[in-house]
């Protein structure tokens, strides 16, 4: 072969070589984004379990109240006379620790456990973040944590109970 015929041979192996190093680097720029997105779930989770393990212990503190109320949007007032009775100290617990949800971008949720017995009843504790809301909710739907019972007699299936489809959330049970 003459030298003329290999001329561009070696633009063209530089060429090749460009190409792949530069798969090679959106591969590892993917990777380095998962990684990231990966971190920042791991960090809400952290954070989610770390309030749900505080509420539940203020819960067993205060085992006479019934949390399962909706989480006032005020301080409770009991909270600057400190003289509380069980169920305004649970309403001043849930405030506070929705109080520290809210700096963390997090919602949190009390409600009874699916599937739980009436002499065993356990209270759920949700934490949720982006768009999924902290409830128990029907079956088949979107953006709810659990995935419960349903209402149709023949909705009792084995995913009664289930986290819901690609919930961002975390459940703690309570007795």
């Amino acid at each position: 072969m003459s030298l003329r015929q290999q001329r561009g041979v070696g633009l063209i192996e530089v060429l090749v070589a460009m190409l792949i190093l530069s798969v090679a680097i959106l591969g590892f720029v993917a990777l380095q984004v998962r990684a990231t997105v990966a971190t920042e779930e791991a960090l809400k989770r952290s954070d989610a379990l770390i309030l749900l393990n505080g509420l539940a212990e203020k819960i067993r503190l205060n085992s006479q109240a019934d949390y399962r109320v909706a989480i006032p949007k005020t301080q409770p007032h009991c909270a600057t006379t400190h003289n509380c009775q069980p169920h305004e100290q649970a309403l001043l617990d849930l405030y506070q620790q929705q109080q520290l949800a809210n700096s963390k971008l997090i919602q949190l949720g009390v409600s009874d456990c699916p599937n739980t017995s009436v002499q065993q009843s356990r209270l759920c504790l949700i934490a949720a973040w982006n768009e999924t809301q902290p409830i128990v909710a029907a079956r088949h739907v979107s953006q709810r944590c659990l995935n419960d019972n349903g209402t149709q007699q023949d909705s009792i299936a084995a995913d009664a109970g289930k986290y819901a489809d690609n919930p961002d959330c975390l459940v703690l049970e309570a007795y």
